[in-house]
């Protein structure tokens, strides 16, 4: 089984109702009856819950790791009536298995607020920017309200408004709600072809387009017959690029199942190019309108962004805070004893234009366990050689039949603990990639424990219109087409070089040796560098087993390695200005 944030329908929505600086669409889970709950399915048109949040407390002192208080874990019974007629507020645990930190079953938080008479539940995740399936467990079942989580983010908007008075929240299926209400999903709009695209890969419009559309619905009681879906595209400067708007639409009350606008069909926008694209970020707005006022518009708009720079191919959208692609999500398979990795395909008509040096990636660990410092990535680029078409051949491989080729290959060590940061990796050697090749790369950890990161912009409609994999992953061996999901795309990034400049990528690489070698209980290194420098010390096996900063004063340090077992082992020394040695050395 793969854990993963469930697709919510299109109306069925967790929303700020009062007071207006909480008024949002919150991204959220829910807890399906197929699922094992006895919870109510918000699939059914009018099944909702308003109401005004209280948390739950059951009078345990102290915080958890989090900072949260232990009182509203909702893992011990609380008094008869505390939660009457209330949207009780919980937190997940902190990620230990101690009880008294809020560990315990989503099915128990639950049930314990049922029985405190509260009327729904809101789970508050213990990690921003995520939301999770939340399983039954043993008291699931029993469970007759509503149940939705939350991210850590949004959690901490409404528990600080609720400590200035009366929060109230909307949960459920909007459908039928309101009079006028038109609706958009991003599970069902196309997204511009990678969220950081390399320049060299798209010189033009011919190299670089994309399809424009999305589904329309009207959740609201009453028909339409003015709808329109405007799409626009900004360049780096906000200058318009693309601004095209459908014919006018009809729709029947509470037509769910909507208008699809998409290339092929009855509805259509016209395809995006440009004879040529400038670097820096361009803006895609979706935005519906109905001729007159929708009571609920919060569903109206929807925006992705694609970025053209000289550097990496992503799928997942630019963070602009860093740079570098997004990684606002983390995610590990829920069953899962080896192995595990994501992966990014690359393949395009031009590229031999470029060269693969590495990649760019972001992982985390669950709270309370061991830092990231000194943990192994191994990272990977194959050529996938199976010859298919599209997800719907005949030849599309099985899960775990994937032949698979290694062109490169290199590891990455943490020097310290960037939980969450997206950091990068470099192969052993740059490797000239090849037109119309497709290529997997790869980053893949034996960690269980490890989180690895994913963007948010909704790759969903994508996979089902142009049917191609793009950001598979891989569990044990098995892999994975669509990866968790088409909704979310892996957070990890191709770095790409002009072909020209490889010499200059492989100039990052200084010589560098040991003496004595072998050597008993001291060896001095000797690079071609000056300062401070990160020392890590893996065995044969790949097991880091010492690792610490050393200073190079006229290229050379003492390193003291007492304390290894005899045997032969890899040094790896990573300069502060980004270039790095490799050698063995052998311990007597």
């Amino acid at each position: 089984m793969i854990l993963s944030a469930v697709a919510a329908s299109a109306q069925v929505i967790v929303a700020g109702v009062s007071p207006q600086n909480i008024v949002a669409n919150y991204t959220h889970t829910w807890a399906d009856p197929a699922g094992g709950w006895g919870t109510p399915d918000f699939t059914i048109p009018g099944t909702f819950v308003e109401d005004t949040l209280q948390l739950a407390d059951d009078g345990s002192p102290g915080l958890n790791a989090q900072g949260n208080p232990v009182s509203a874990s909702g893992c011990n019974a609380l008094a008869p009536g505390s939660l009457a007629g209330k949207i009780a507020v919980v937190f997940r645990g902190d990620g230990t298995t101690n009880t008294n930190n809020g560990a315990c079953e989503f099915g128990l938080k639950a049930f314990n607020a049922q029985n405190a008479g509260a009327v729904a539940v809101i789970v508050i995740n213990r990690n921003p920017n995520e939301v999770i399936a939340m399983g039954a467990g043993a008291n699931g079942a029993n469970v007759t309200i509503p149940v939705v989580m939350i991210d850590l983010n949004d959690g901490a908007t409404l528990v600080n408004e609720m400590a200035n008075g009366p929060v109230v929240v909307f949960l459920g299926n909007k459908t039928g709600l309101f009079a006028n209400d038109v609706a958009l999903n991003a599970n069902s709009a196309l997204a511009p072809k990678g969220g950081m695209v390399h320049s060299l890969l798209a010189q033009n419009g011919t190299e670089f387009n994309f399809e424009v559309g999305a589904s329309i619905t009207n959740p609201g009681n009453q028909p339409q017959a003015n709808v329109t879906l405007n799409a626009k595209i900004t360049n780096p400067s906000g200058a318009v690029v693309y601004d095209n708007t459908t014919s006018v639409l009809s729709l029947a009350a509470g037509d769910t199942a909507g208008i699809d606008v998409f290339p092929g069909g009855t509805y259509t926008l016209p395809q995006f190019s440009l004879s040529s694209y400038s670097a820096g970020t361009y803006n895609l707005t979706y935005t519906l309108s109905l001729g007159g006022a929708d009571e609920y518009d919060a569903d109206n708009v929807l925006n992705f962004t694609f970025t053209f720079n000289d550097s990496v191919f992503s799928y997942s959208a630019i963070d602009n805070a860093t740079n570098r692609m997004e990684a606002s999500n983390f995610y590990r398979p829920s069953t899962n004893n080896q192995t595990y990795s994501i992966c990014t395909v690359v393949q395009d008509p031009n590229a031999s234009r470029v060269a693969a040096t590495g990649v760019y990636f972001a992982a985390t660990k669950a709270a309370n366990t061991a830092p990231l410092d000194g943990e192994e990535m191994a990272l990977y680029l194959y050529t996938w050689d199976d010859q298919f078409t599209d997800l719907n051949d005949a030849n599309f491989p099985a899960n775990n039949a994937w032949t698979l080729t290694e062109v490169a290959s290199g590891y990455y060590y943490y020097p310290s603990d960037l939980q969450g940061e997206v950091v990068y990796g470099a192969f052993a050697n740059p490797i000239v990639l090849q037109n119309n090749t497709r290529y997997l790369a790869c980053v893949q950890t034996v960690n269980l424990d490890l989180y690895l990161g994913y963007g948010s912009q909704n790759y969903t409609w994508n996979t089902d219109i142009y049917l191609q994999p793009m950001f598979p992953n891989e569990s044990d061996g098995t892999r994975f087409a669509v990866g968790f999901g088409s909704d979310l795309p892996s957070a990890l990034g191709v770095a790409l070089i002009d072909v020209n400049n490889i010499g200059l990528a492989e100039s990052n690489v200084v010589d560098g040796i040991a003496y004595p070698n072998p050597a008993n209980d001291k060896v001095t290194v000797s690079i071609e560098g000056e300062g401070v420098a990160t020392l890590n010390v893996t065995d044969v096996s790949g097991k880091t087993v010492m690792m610490n900063s050393i200073n190079l004063v006229g290229g050379k340090s003492d390193v003291d390695i007492a304390s290894l077992e005899s045997g032969m082992y890899i040094f790896n020394i990573t300069l502060e200005n980004g270039k790095s040695a490799q050698f063995n050395v052998v311990k007597k």
